[in-house]
């Protein structure tokens, strides 16, 4: 292993990369849109999960302006990195809840009442994910 200046040391202690699912490299470049895309298009949806989903993108791009502007110049290197891997943990759990609900709601065959407990964890991730882009923003 690459030893890093002491200074950078911090490095060594963010979380591991997370390898973004190809099924959400695309068409965009930021994978939170693509996974927007990906659960607004699959019509397995609630008005509920939309909602939620129409308040993670906001909050994801409040979010990002937030880092572009005010972000950039009020935050240590070290900070910045560590709200990239904010948005990069919110997206795995969201990615995760999905995939799973997706998964057991289809082996179900869509069948009304299926794949509840799946679905309020999409729903609990979605609330989450917003509130902690959200709380990142406001300190």
């Amino acid at each position: 292993m690459m030893s890093v200046p002491e200074d950078w040391a911090w490095l060594e202690e963010m979380p591991e990369g997370w390898p973004t699912p190809a099924e959400i490299t695309g068409p965009t470049a930021v994978p939170a849109t693509n996974l927007v895309l990906l659960m607004l298009s699959s019509e397995m949806l609630g008005n509920d999960l939309v909602e939620l989903i129409g308040e993670f993108i906001a909050e994801d791009a409040r979010f990002n302006s937030w880092i572009g502007a005010e972000g950039k110049h009020e935050l240590s290197m070290r900070q910045v990195a560590e709200c990239s891997a904010l948005l990069r943990e919110c997206t795995k759990s969201i990615y995760e809840a999905w995939r799973d609900f997706s998964l057991v709601y289809e082996r179900a065959q869509r069948a009304a009442g299926s794949a509840l407990p799946e679905r309020r964890a999409l729903f609990v991730n979605l609330k989450s994910a917003s509130e902690k882009l959200r709380n990142a923003r406001m300190k």
